[in-house]
């Protein structure tokens, strides 16, 4: 899963869409109901992680610090669950020409942007897998188009090492029509799980409706990217509410995989 969690903003009071303490219960709730063994996060906080961590349940373990360092400012997280993944590394680095600079940004963005790469180990198989989860920034194009070029050049890492990889994040861009999807898909060659996937198990719902109508829609922003050793199952874009209540501005998007046995 994906999910762009948003962060808790100071701004809201109880009854407005997206005040925390109204939308907690349904993420909690949301990830109770899928539990999906691999989570990557958007816009986690260091306080934040109790509704995630309540409704994932003890087996879960989380990797990644924050965008200036430790846990000061907003984290992408990955959550993985233990009985199923043994993580065997991980690494954060910065989308920026310092990306082992904490805090760097270089490409015109106002904030630092971040991605956690890891290697995982799948209990039930055997076979080992890189994940990297991401999230774009939302105004500059070329800090877009930087961000996912880097992001595909820790990719050929993992390739090199005869690895599937998995993509998640937010990228604030539209599928099939902006230059960070052309940088992943169309020029390295990822595959989108939801074109790829054999069953869809929702409509193609737009992933940002900011709390709006849910609505069919080619807008989607947020994607799991799949290196072409990666079966795609099913796929599917998640319009759960709690009781009228949206756990965040995102919709979160599903995809079910099998990693294609090819590892020596």
């Amino acid at each position: 899963m994906s999910f762009n969690a948003l962060f808790q903003t100071d701004s809201s009071s109880p009854g407005d869409p997206g005040h925390w303490e109204d939308r907690a219960p349904a993420i909690e709730a949301m990830l109770a109901a899928d539990r999906p063994d691999l989570l990557g996060l958007q816009e986690m906080q260091a306080w934040t992680y109790g509704p995630i961590e309540r409704g994932l349940g003890p087996t879960y373990r989380s990797i990644g610090m924050a965008e200036s360092g430790g846990s000061d400012g907003l984290i992408n997280p990955i959550l993985y669950n233990t009985d199923r993944l043994e993580l065997l590394g991980w690494n954060q680095f910065w989308l920026s020409d310092r990306p082992r600079e904490i805090g760097s940004a270089t490409w015109g963005n106002a904030r630092p942007r971040t991605a956690v790469r890891a290697h995982f180990r799948d209990r039930a198989s055997g076979l080992e897998f890189g994940h990297i989860n991401t999230h774009l920034d939302h105004v500059i194009t070329q800090a877009k188009t930087k961000g996912a070029q880097l992001i595909s050049d820790h990719l050929e890492q993992f390739r090199l090492l005869g690895l599937p990889s998995i993509t998640t994040g937010d990228f604030n861009s539209i599928a099939r029509r902006s230059p960070a999807y052309t940088v992943l898909v169309e020029d390295y060659g990822l595959q989108d799980s939801w074109l790829a996937a054999e069953e869809h198990l929702s409509p193609g719902w737009g992933t940002f409706p900011f709390f709006g109508e849910v609505e069919e829609s080619d807008v989607r922003i947020d994607w799991i990217l799949l290196s072409q050793d990666v079966r795609v199952a099913a796929a599917r874009i998640d319009d759960f509410r709690l009781d009228g209540v949206f756990p965040s501005d995102h919709l979160p998007v599903h995809a079910h995989l099998e990693l294609l046995a090819h590892q020596s």
